[in-house]
């Protein structure tokens, strides 16, 4: 009766993580197409369009990175990822966008 607790108990935290992991992540992936750094949601790209990006930062928030390396991370998935022009020629009101968020 013991071990079948202990499984069950394993099972439903195992359930309770998958559920926050769903919370966060649509929570996340909201901020990142409101931000939509390569104007891809605007041109009617799908949500999920930045998958990638939003399961890197989620991924990197859970393993608690700093903000620099969070922006670096931004910075070099819209870069080569996404296949960005490079960052330093962005003109303004874009390079600020890029550069302080």
């Amino acid at each position: 009766m013991k071990k079948n607790w202990k499984v069950n108990e394993h099972h439903r935290h195992i359930t309770e993580l998958k559920q926050q992991f769903k919370q966060d992540f649509d929570k996340a992936q909201s901020f990142v197409n409101e931000f939509d750094p390569c104007r891809l949601i605007y041109t009617e790209a799908p949500i999920d369009e930045y998958y990638c990006l939003t399961t890197q930062l989620l991924s990197a928030v859970y393993n608690r990175k700093t903000r620099t390396e969070i922006k670096d991370l931004i910075l070099h998935e819209i870069e080569h990822h996404f296949e960005t022009p490079d960052l330093e020629t962005l003109t303004e009101p874009y390079k600020t966008k890029f550069i302080t968020t």
